[in-house]
């Protein structure tokens, strides 16, 4: 081999000292995964309780809206039926007279 060939090949000490120093970072890099594994899990929870608060919340708004809904009907029919009584009661008076 010539000078220049050698250049170009690393010794096995040059690269052995590369995988040491790469060794840390694969432990940091790997420490990190494992933290972002337990935030991913944490965050998937935290996501289905959000749904079922949501259908919970749902449900709630449901019930409410159906009271609201019978609310208004009897409001509607306690207001309708003044006006009713009144006009069959005028029409019995018109009647009375004619």
């Amino acid at each position: 081999m010539t000078g220049e060939e050698k250049d170009k090949f690393y010794s096995n000490r040059e690269i052995y000292e590369m995988l040491m120093g790469e060794k840390d970072e694969r432990l940091r890099l790997t420490q990190e995964l494992s933290l972002t594994r337990e935030s991913i899990k944490k965050y998937n929870g935290l996501l289905e309780k959000i749904v079922n608060h949501e259908e919970r919340l749902r449900t709630l708004e449901d019930k409410d809206t159906e009271k609201e809904g019978k609310s208004k009907l009897w409001d509607g029919i306690k207001n309708y039926s003044v006006w009713i009584i009144g006009l069959i009661t005028f029409g019995y008076w018109l009647s009375q007279f004619f």
